[in-house]
């Protein structure tokens, strides 16, 4: 109820402020082409979170696990080491990427719905989705470590992605 309110309230603002001649809000494009919604742009702590998922995306899209670590939690490292996590990834590129909506979760966590596409060869392909194009739509928790960082909690992964064939 609350979130729903949350959504026709933010709905009425905004038709409020075009009825009085206000600028409407722009949407933001990061410097790695994720795209967030005006809703996502206005959220407080969006540059974090913007920061944030540039370098996770970045890290898969570069193959660079060292970026990619800065951005999950330690038991996230400790279950794809580098080795693993290179024979995972190493087709992998990841694109249009567009954050859709970022709310407020419990002790400074936010919850972030996105949707993006990936590709890769077939034996890199998730279990659920074997395809060479997966469309996703998640909702990735960040939530802050031990040492006061911002992290990506994709550990629940499993619970909050729904992927189909790129259609």
């Amino acid at each position: 109820m609350l979130l729903a309110q949350n959504v026709y309230d933010t709905e009425r603002d905004q038709r409020v402020l075009a009825v009085q001649g206000a600028p409407a809000q722009q949407g933001v494009v990061s410097r790695s082409g994720v795209e967030y919604t005006p809703d996502a742009a206005a959220y407080p702590d969006q540059r974090i979170i913007e920061g944030l998922l540039d370098n996770y995306f970045d890290g898969i899209n570069r193959k660079n696990y060292e970026l990619w670590k800065s951005t999950v939690p330690p038991s996230k490292w400790r279950e794809l080491p580098q080795s693993k996590w290179t024979e995972a990834y190493d087709t992998t590129r990841d694109y249009e990427i567009k954050v859709h909506r970022i709310d407020p979760g419990q002790d400074r966590s936010a919850l972030v719905m996105l949707s993006f596409k990936s590709e890769q060869s077939l034996e890199d392909a998730p279990p659920q989705v074997k395809a060479t194009c997966v469309a996703w739509n998640v909702v990735y928790p960040v939530v802050v470590d031990e040492h006061g960082n911002a992290v990506l909690d994709i550990s629940k992964l499993p619970n909050s992605a729904i992927a189909e064939r790129c259609g």
